[in-house]
């Protein structure tokens, strides 16, 4: 940690948030690199307290890489050598997509947060699936977040994608061809793509848009449908929109330190609603092991990151992780020391 933030984010910082967005997926395009720096920094914390289970996959560590930084499956090789748990994919699009104008992210360093307006680029499904076909020894799990605009194009994707990922989280996204007055049915959306993907849900992990968290029926009728369709997993983040005039698009989604909070409340809130009938995973502003186990408390299962990858570096997992084994450790070593009540343990007078 101390290379990449005394030494290389200063550098980093000096450009702009998307010319080193470009700079870090060009540096993690050859794998070979990252696996000679994760043997000599030990990224990877093997340890069988931290093996998580989630939407039916076992994984090496509960902490994983969000989907947003490798939209198309192009740095798979090199992002598992990195120690996360898991790897998300996304969002995958039907088709071919530029995206917003640019700029499209904005850094906020005194509070390690970003405002995005990416307006999901992608190269498309076709290449998303090719990529992922190559990418056939998963050292790690691999998830794929698919996108679209209607339930067909997102259900068409899910089932494409499937066979070459662990699991598949759904994004739900507006169609933008509301009219005045109308409100985005993400229930309806869902309930259509559950519909067409019927008896595969299990490996399914339904990504809960960000406005449904502030409704607090639609949040719960969202958390019943995906209890009532055996939905793997659901994932609760906390960002939120917001007006920033140095983005290119002019509104972003602020993610990062400023929204964990929200994130940890919309985390409890889900649990509450779910009551142990289906497995959360938590997102939004998650940076250290206080944050993960604050979530494990909240409710969530796992937890995947974006903005620490960016602000901390490549070795984010690791130091999470080794903070986890100790924290775990210390937790078993003082149940061992609670006395058991009991006849045999009542104190005599």
């Amino acid at each position: 940690m101390t290379l990449y933030r005394h030494v290389l984010a200063p550098a980093l910082f000096a450009l702009s948030a998307d010319r080193s967005h470009s700079l870090a997926h060009a540096a993690l395009r050859r794998a070979p690199p990252w696996r000679a720096l994760s043997a000599i920094a030990n990224l990877k914390v093997a340890d069988p307290s931290l093996t998580t289970h989630f939407a039916g996959v076992e994984m090496p560590g509960p902490v994983g890489l969000a989907a947003g930084f490798d939209k198309n499956g192009d740095l798979l090789a090199a992002l598992s050598c990195l120690g996360f748990g898991f790897i998300c994919v996304g969002s995958i699009m039907p088709e071919p997509r530029f995206g917003n104008p640019f700029p499209r992210l904005v850094r906020y360093r005194a509070k390690e947060s970003i405002a995005d307006s990416m307006g999901v680029p992608s190269k498309g499904r076709a290449y998303a699936v090719e990529r992922l076909k190559q990418h056939t020894r998963r050292p790690v799990p691999v998830f794929a977040n698919v996108g679209g605009f209607s339930s067909e194009t997102i259900a068409a994707g899910v089932l494409e994608v499937m066979p070459h990922v662990d699991a598949v989280e759904i994004s739900l996204m507006c169609p933008n061809v509301l009219k005045p007055g109308e409100v985005f049915d993400e229930i309806g959306m869902l309930r259509a793509i559950l519909d067409r993907i019927a008896g595969r849900t299990a490996s399914i992990v339904v990504r809960v848009p960000n406005d449904t968290t502030q409704l607090h029926d639609r949040f719960a009728e969202l958390v019943e449908l995906c209890v009532e369709a055996k939905v793997g997993g659901l994932k609760v983040g906390g960002g939120r929109r917001f007006a920033e005039p140095a983005l290119g698009a002019g509104m972003g989604t602020l993610h990062g330190r400023a929204i964990f909070d929200a994130a940890l409340e919309n985390v409890e809130r889900a649990a509450g609603f779910a009551r142990g009938r289906i497995p959360i995973k938590g997102n939004g502003g998650i940076s250290s092991a206080a944050d993960v186990l604050a979530m494990r408390h909240a409710g969530a299962t796992c937890v995947d990151l974006y903005s620490a990858f960016v602000y901390q570096g490549w070795t984010v997992a690791r130091d999470i992780n080794r903070d986890l084994v100790a924290a775990f450790a210390r937790d078993a070593g003082e149940a061992t020391l609670v006395p058991k009540v009991g006849i045999a343990g009542a104190r005599r007078t």
